[in-house]
């Protein structure tokens, strides 16, 4: 038979006394002597047995004190009375204790620049000391509570929580939390890590027989496979249309607008951004192509915080991502909803990613000329599409704080 060492962190009388009693107790159901802790022996248990298992356990747990605590517990005799002795000195569930433990938990917030990890880790320290006295807090309590101690750097992260829902639990909200901490490690940008923007395929810098791709390569078959935004020919890009340099396109005054093909002109294109345009500065359009809510009016946030960050358009225009808040907008039936957007002052069009609301739950569709946005029966909002094609919110941007009295929704 194969024998197992198992490491175990002596309790000194302040480290977790809690995660130590669960380890301690696993020692010895490996031990075979858990019994002797729990004294609900089998009835056909003999005295000796009894004796070779009681003997077992109390060195076993001797062993895994320091000097400083055994000292304190050396006079008890048998396994259950140090065991009690250690709850009752390190794990008291007189009422002070369990005021102390509570206001631990109510208190608990989670500072600037820590790791996600490190504060889950916390919070779980904290709710197995409330079990350990007897405190049982419901699960989503827990959640609530964990969402509560996030700073405000998580604000948007908080509503998109709890947008749609009825219920939720701890561990909805833990892993949310970790899948927003990989996906910022793996981008390895902390400032702009959870900002969903669309970005399209460029060429990559290796071929798959490790080679370099040619820069002297052949430019004609590449244009070959891109479609022109502005005619819908192929064979070349929107900047170099010939409709737009003769003044003829109709939509020679839309600047802002760019199309990417999974193949393109420049070998580095890295990651873009698609946009779409419409003819109003003021108007939203409802996208899809883009993964997040943007806009260029600073006056229209309720709420701000700075951030930065860059966006690569179609023709390889860098935008400055500047900051995210909240904006008031007045729907088509007269609500007034909150919408998490980017400021990117260099746009032109004022962006509703509609991938973005499909992933808080909602659904859109497009019904003859318009696109509606439906939470069950509740059509959430609608937007009218052009003759360009393009879909255009049926709604104002609201400006400061709103005084129209009305059911308020958190998109």
């Amino acid at each position: 038979m194969s024998s197992h060492k198992f490491d175990l962190e002596k309790f000194n009388g302040s480290n977790d006394f809690t995660l130590w009693k669960v380890k301690m107790k696993a020692l010895l159901v490996q031990q075979g002597c858990a019994v002797a802790v729990e004294g609900e022996y089998a009835k056909d248990t003999t005295d000796a047995v009894k004796k070779e298992i009681e003997g077992k356990a109390h060195s076993v747990i001797l062993f895994s004190l320091t000097d400083e605590v055994l000292r304190e517990v050396v006079d008890q005799p048998t396994a259950a009375g140090i065991w009690k002795k250690l709850c009752d000195t390190y794990q008291n569930s007189s009422l002070k204790n369990r005021l102390y433990q509570k206001q631990r938990l109510y208190t608990f917030q989670m500072a600037e620049g820590t790791q996600v990890k490190d504060h889950i880790d916390s919070f779980n320290r904290i709710i197995l000391d409330l079990q350990g006295v007897g405190v049982k807090i419901d699960d989503e309590d827990q959640a609530l509570i964990l969402l509560c101690s996030l700073p405000n750097s998580h604000e948007n992260f908080v509503d998109t929580m709890l947008y749609g829902r009825t219920t939720i639990t701890v561990n909805d909200v833990k892993d949310s939390l970790l899948s927003k901490e990989l996906k910022r490690r793996v981008s390895g940008n902390e400032e702009t890590s959870g900002s969903g923007l669309f970005v399209g395929r460029g060429r990559t810098s290796d071929k798959k027989d490790g080679g370099n791709w040619s820069k002297s390569r052949s430019k004609s078959k590449v244009s070959a496979k891109v479609k022109c935004y502005n005619c819908k020919e192929k064979g070349h890009f929107k900047r170099n249309c010939p409709l737009l340099k003769g003044g003829k396109g109709e939509n020679s005054n839309n600047g802002s607008a760019a199309i990417v093909q999974d193949g393109s002109e420049k070998e580095d294109i890295g990651h873009v951004l698609t946009v779409c345009t419409s003819s109003s500065v003021d108007a939203w359009v409802l996208d899809t192509g883009a993964s997040f809510h943007m806009t260029f009016h600073r006056d229209w946030f309720e709420s701000f915080r700075d951030l930065k960050g860059t966006v690569k358009l179609g023709d390889d225009w860098v935008a400055q991502v500047k900051g995210s808040g909240t904006v008031q907008i007045m729907m088509h039936d007269g609500m007034v909803r909150k919408l998490d957007c980017w400021y990117v002052s260099d746009l032109r069009k004022n962006l509703i990613s509609l991938t973005t609301l499909a992933k808080n739950g909602l659904k859109y569709s497009c019904e003859d000329d318009w696109v509606k946005v439906t939470k069950g029966s509740l059509v959430v909002m609608k937007g009218k599409v052009q003759k360009s094609g393009v879909p255009v919110l049926e709604g104002n941007s609201v400006r400061g704080t709103c005084w129209i009295r009305c059911l308020r929704h958190d998109l």
